[in-house]
């Protein structure tokens, strides 16, 4: 058989054998695009480029995001800044450019319970993926449990967990609950082990001078992690009404 299927079968064959993923299957579409876009040669294979790295970069990001444990749906442009205005919107954009973490610069997004800290810190997190860099998300309560299990770890081996070596590790919810000495003693060896290696990206109830009784009232500890936290960070502070808050009076004023 021979003609224009053949011929496209034939270059089919020879991008998959090339490595091609996605551009074999949709050919056909950009044969046609090229045709009614008129693009030159160049253009075309600008093109099929385009279309592969796309298909790439989209399945990295979603693979990406999967292990990281960000929560879902929780990014950057969907949060409601016109209802928190004490969120600094300007200084979020820039967080968002992701150069704190090509810094390896922490960030501190502090406030009530209700705010959004949470929300800020996942869309945070997105973004770091989407400019490659790994991340990990988990609670204070999640952190603790498997500092407290893989405390007996050898060092080597202690150093190849997630929350050790990512690029961007997100704490949420510091200070909901006091921390006894042994399990500040184990934050303490995440904060500085990472110090300068890894950006650490934490939410709390807690402001900075609440920290030392957060950390089982030891004021050395918390000035030894506060100093590792804050030596190249960001605060935010955030202030204002609850989200829930306000979708539980949503929900009142509609009966």
């Amino acid at each position: 058989m021979s003609g224009p299927q053949s011929g496209l079968d034939a270059s089919r064959a020879l991008l998959c054998e090339m490595g091609f993923e996605l551009v074999p299957s949709i050919l056909p579409e950009l044969l046609d695009r090229a045709v009614k876009e008129k693009l030159s040669m160049p253009g075309f294979l600008d093109l099929v480029m385009e279309s592969e790295r796309d298909f790439r970069e989209e399945r990295r990001v979603k693979a990406m995001l999967k292990i990281s444990g960000l929560p879902a749906g929780k990014t950057m442009e969907s949060y409601d800044f016109t209802f928190h205005r004490g969120a600094d919107r300007e200084k979020l954009a820039l967080l968002g450019t992701c150069e704190f973490a090509r810094r390896r610069e922490n960030i501190l997004l502090l406030g009530p319970p209700g705010v959004g800290k949470t929300h800020l810190a996942a869309g945070l997190g997105v973004k770091a993926v989407q400019n490659g860099f790994s991340v990990t998300f988990l609670s204070a309560d999640e952190l603790l449990d498997l500092l407290r299990k893989d405390e007996s770890s050898p060092g080597r081996r202690l150093m190849r967990r997630k929350y050790m070596n990512c690029a961007v590790l997100v704490v949420d919810e510091l200070g909901f609950q006091a921390l006894d000495r042994k399990d500040a003693h184990l934050l303490f060896r995440v904060i500085s082990h990472r110090y300068e290696r890894g950006s650490t990206v934490i939410t709390s109830n807690k402001g900075i001078r609440e920290w030392p009784e957060m950390l089982a009232g030891d004021e050395a500890l918390a000035t030894a992690i506060l100093d590792r936290l804050l030596h190249h960070c960001h605060v935010v502070a955030i202030d204002g009404r609850s989200f829930r808050l306000r979708e539980i009076e949503k929900q009142i004023k509609g009966k």
